[in-house]
C-alpha cells in the first residue's frame, strides 16, 4: 500500500501505520516449543540467559501485585500516570487469567487520567530481583539503576545516588506466580493425549453445519462465466500499470481448473455409488478428481468416513458453503469441472445409476 501510494488518491489508514509488537524471546520460545513436547525448563542455562539479558535497558517501572491494598495499588497507578511509567505484574493469580487481572485493575484505575500503562512481564521481575511490592526502579542511558521498595516517587528517586535506596514505605508479598513458570506448570499437567482422544471421539457429533441440499431428480448442466471486471486501475509497486479500469479478466482462461470436483451426500448410498462411478471414469481418462461430501453419519463418523474413503480409494473432503455459493450448487450429486473458458456444473439424476 505504501509503495503504491503515489498512484492512489488516498492516505494510508492509521492501523496500517502501526508497528507490530515484538514478542519477548522467552514467550516466543514457549509458543514455538510448548506444544511439541520439548517444554522449556526454567532451570536451563538458556532460560537463565534469556531471563538475565546483558543488554542494558532504560525506563521507569513500578512493580505491583493484586496482593496490595486497593489504595496502595491506586497510589502506584497515579504515580505511573503522572510519570509515564509502567505498572508491572509478575503474572496472574492462580486459577485466574489475563481477563481477571484486567477487570480488577480497571476498577482501580478507571478514574485516573491518563490511564497508566500496565504489563505482565515476569522477566523484569527476574532481571531486577523484585521480591516485594511495590518496588520502584529507574534506569538511565548511562546504565545507572535506582531501586526503592515502597512509593517514594520518581521525583525523589531521581535526585538520589544510583543503587538500592532501601525500603521507603509499606511493602507486600507478591500474590501472582511467575507467569512463565505457571505456563510451564499448566502445560506439563495438561493431558494432551486425553484431549486429542476427546476431540477425535466428539468430532462428528459437533458437525452441526452439515450442508443440506435436495437430491437431483434429473440430469442438468449449466455454465458459469468466471470473468471479472476491474473497477479501478491496478498498479505494480514500481508504478507500472498492471490492469486498467474496466478491463475484463477470466481466471479460468488464465489458470484453467485441472481437477474435477464431485459433490455428494455420503449418507445417501445411491449418491455414493454415482460419485464412485463418475470418479473412476474420470480417473481412467487421467482427469484428477477431488471428492467432497456434504454429510457424514455422525453416530459412527470415523467408521463411515474410513469406509467411504476406502470405497473411493482416495481422500474425501468436507464440502463447505463457500464452494456451494461460488459454483451455485443447487442439488446433489453434482460435478464441477473447467471446460474451455467457463466452469461446467452438472447435476446427476440420483434415482438411477447411469
Amino acid at each position: 500500500m505504501k509503495e503504491q501510494q503515489p498512484n492512489m488518491n488516498r492516505q494510508l489508514p492509521d492501523w496500517l501505520k502501526t508497528k507490530p509488537a515484538t514478542l519477548s524471546p522467552v514467550f516466543e520460545q514457549l509458543l514455538k516449543e510448548g506444544n511439541n513436547g520439548s517444554h522449556v525448563n526454567a532451570n536451563d542455562a538458556d532460560m537463565e540467559k534469556l531471563r538475565s539479558p546483558k543488554n542494558p535497558i532504560q525506563g521507569r517501572w513500578i512493580f505491583v501485585s493484586m496482593s496490595m491494598p486497593t489504595q496502595e495499588l491506586k497510589a502506584a497507578a497515579e504515580e505511573a500516570s503522572a510519570t509515564k511509567s509502567s505498572l508491572v505484574f509478575r503474572g496472574v493469580e492462580k486459577g485466574g487469567d489475563t481477563g481477571t487481572i484486567t477487570r480488577r485493575l480497571y476498577a482501580t484505575v478507571k478514574d485516573i487520567k491518563p490511564i497508566p500503562g500496565a504489563v505482565i512481564d515476569p522477566l523484569l521481575f527476574t532481571r531486577f530481583d523484585v521480591q516485594a511490592v511495590p518496588t520502584m526502579i529507574e534506569t538511565n542511558a548511562d546504565g545507572e539503576t535506582r531501586t526503592a521498595r515502597g512509593l517514594p516517587g520518581f521525583a525523589w528517586m531521581s535526585k538520589q545516588d544510583a543503587g538500592d535506596l532501601g525500603q521507603r514505605g509499606p511493602v507486600f508479598d507478591i500474590a501472582e506466580p511467575d507467569m512463565i513458570e505457571e505456563m510451564q506448570r499448566r502445560m506439563s499437567e495438561f493431558d494432551w493425549e486425553k484431549e486429542k482422544k476427546h476431540a477425535l471421539d466428539n468430532f462428528w457429533a459437533q458437525q452441526k453445519d452439515s450442508i443440506n441440499l435436495p437430491v437431483a431428480e434429473k440430469n442438468r448442466e449449466r455454465r458459469i462465466d468466471t470473468s471479472i471486471v476491474s473497477t479501478q486501475d491496478i498498479f505494480h509497486p514500481d508504478g507500472r500499470l498492471i490492469i486498467k479500469k474496466g478491463q475484463t479478466i477470466n481466471p479460468q482462461a488464465l489458470i484453467p481448473m485441472r481437477h474435477a470436483y464431485i459433490l455428494f451426500d455420503a449418507t445417501n448410498k445411491k449418491q455414493v455409488e454415482i460419485a464412485k462411478k463418475i470418479g473412476d471414469e474420470m480417473l481412467a481418462k487421467q482427469k484428477p478428481v477431488v471428492y467432497l461430501f456434504s454429510k457424514m453419519n455422525t453416530e459412527n463418523g470415523w467408521d463411515h468416513y474410513n469406509q467411504t474413503t476406502a470405497l473411493m480409494n482416495a481422500p474425501i473432503y468436507k464440502l463447505n458453503k463457500t464452494i456451494i455459493e461460488r459454483f451455485q450448487i443447487q442439488s446433489l450429486p453434482s460435478v464441477v469441472e473447467g471446460q474451455g473458458d467457463t466452469i461446467l456444473v452438472r447435476e446427476i439424476d440420483a434415482r438411477v445409476l447411469n
